[in-house]
């Protein structure tokens, strides 16, 4: 015998119901079909006939909520286009990355490194200037003739306050470190777990404006390019000891 509840007619009353009972889902659906709200929003409007009597002590939320409703959609409309913006950034920034990491591939030994963080770096990521910077103390034979940027490491720890990654304005000491004057600094000690010199050297980054890097922007983009750098200036090191 067929079960009677499957012949069940449901009513608006069942879906109101079902609705109210289930908020997420309601939020879901008026979500998903925009339609809906707005034809919810001017059914309310207009639930109530111009010549009908309304009962003085009965409060007409009718305005409030279609208020609310509208006020709800322009919130998710403007949390889906942000969402969109930021996406297409980090697509934007794994894009520019992925370029940076090819060029490090490319190179053959340290000279064509520093060459690559040099003058492709700028290009690909829209800086002011780029550079691999050495303390002076690391052991790096011909660092300066190689491109390689030499400095002492207090003046270096002055620049970068004492941090493993320094992002802001930069201060006196770091405007020595500078090839030409840039309006803000990422700077990033290359990984520390890297076999010295590697993890005697950092990488400079130039900004064009004060609000290319400051200490509120997010860093996990910076490390990974900070320890592919790392990774493949150890290799051409080892490299150029294996080729003497």
């Amino acid at each position: 015998m067929a079960d009677d509840k499957s012949k069940k007619t449901i009513t608006a009353k069942d879906v109101a119901s079902f609705l109210t009972n289930n908020p997420a889902e309601m939020s879901k659906l008026l979500a998903t079909q925009p339609e809906l709200l707005a034809a919810c929003i001017t059914a309310a409007g207009t639930s109530i006939e111009a010549n009908e009597k309304i009962d003085d002590k009965v409060v007409n939320l009718v305005p409030a909520l279609a208020a609310k409703a509208r006020q709800d959609a322009r919130k998710l409309s403007q949390t889906h286009q942000s969402l969109l913006h930021v996406a297409a950034e980090n697509m934007l920034s794994w894009t520019r990355l992925h370029h940076a990491t090819l060029g490090l591939l490319a190179s053959t030994d340290l000279a064509g490194v520093c060459q690559v963080i040099a003058t492709e770096f700028p290009v690909i990521f829209d800086l002011n200037q780029c550079q691999l910077i050495s303390e002076s103390e690391a052991a790096i034979p011909d660092a300066l003739d190689l491109g390689l940027m030499v400095h002492p490491a207090d003046q270096i720890d002055q620049a970068t306050e004492g941090r493993g990654l320094f992002l802001g304005l930069p201060n006196e000491a770091a405007q020595t470190l500078l090839i030409k004057p840039a309006q803000s600094l990422a700077i990033i000690r290359l990984p520390d777990r890297l076999p010295d010199p590697v993890s005697q050297c950092l990488l400079l980054l130039g900004g064009k404006t004060a609000n290319s890097f400051h200490p509120d922007l997010g860093s996990d983009l910076l490390v990974l390019l900070a320890e592919m750098v790392g990774v493949t200036l150890a290799a051409r090191l080892e490299l150029q000891v294996n080729s003497r």
